[in-house]
């Protein structure tokens, strides 16, 4: 049975997460990798004849300690940021999903302590969806669902304790054990956004105000619904773009 999902995540919301990748940060600053002598220096301020005689390795550690106080919280917070591309550390916040050519559902979890939790939101997700297939086993379709979505389920679902009734195959192949429009489009390893494949098939694309990239800012300042949307319209483009793919349109 033909399943549509997209999942929409955010950072660790556990308590002194946040505060602990700010103080790896401050603690361990380090200079970008490719930063070079030269724009050191150029961001340090000093001309030629101040770094003749500084060596690269000295000219870094100058860097790092002028900036370290001014730029090593973003970075910590950034980093924190990223953990909602990881299932072991971020977290989900809202799933839709569509069987077939049936209608779209979603839902999203709330952030207050005693609110819908994301344990909630999973086990409401795995008892729909399967009093939605009933004995057939879904076959899940997505943008990068098996190294994305289903791997963050899965991860989610073993960390929470909450038993998925179904597979949730994420380390499967493309086509036989779910279907990546990723790979369909660009093949094994190759790189595609679902905005991206919108366009060059002309199906109209996602709102101009949000993105992936957005979804912690609108979250956080309580615009659950507009990221509840942006969801429900990925699964809608992404049936669409399956339609198109296997010339079912």
């Amino acid at each position: 049975m033909n399943v549509f999902m997209d999942i929409e995540t955010i950072p660790s919301q556990k308590e002194g997460v946040k505060a602990q990748f700010i103080k790896e940060s401050v603690d361990n600053f380090k200079a970008p990798s490719g930063l070079t002598k030269g724009q050191a220096a150029k961001d340090l301020g000093m001309t030629d004849a101040d770094v003749k005689f500084i060596g690269k390795d000295d000219m870094v550690a100058k860097w790092e300690a002028h900036f370290a106080p001014i730029k090593a919280e973003s970075v910590g917070i950034e980093n924190w940021k990223k953990t909602s591309f990881d299932g072991a550390q971020g977290e989900l916040f809202s799933i839709a999903w569509a069987v077939g050519d049936g209608a779209v559902w979603g839902k999203y979890r709330t952030l207050e302590a005693d609110g819908f939790s994301e344990s909630d939101l999973l086990q409401w997700f795995f008892e729909l969806l399967s009093e939605d297939i009933g004995n057939l086993k879904p076959f899940f379709i997505g943008n990068y669902i098996g190294g994305f979505d289903l791997k963050f389920l899965f991860k989610r679902a073993v960390i929470l304790g909450v038993k998925p009734p179904f597979p949730l195959p994420h380390f499967g192949r493309h086509e036989q054990h779910f279907y990546d429009l990723q790979q369909a489009w660009e093949g094994y390893n190759g790189r595609a956004s679902l905005d991206s494949m919108c366009k060059a098939l002309g199906v109209p694309g996602k709102p101009d105000d949000i993105d992936g990239s957005k979804v912690w800012e609108f979250v956080e300042a309580g615009k659950y619904q507009e990221v509840m949307d942006y969801n429900k319209l990925d699964v809608e483009e992404t049936r669409v773009v399956y339609n198109r793919f296997t010339f079912n349109n």
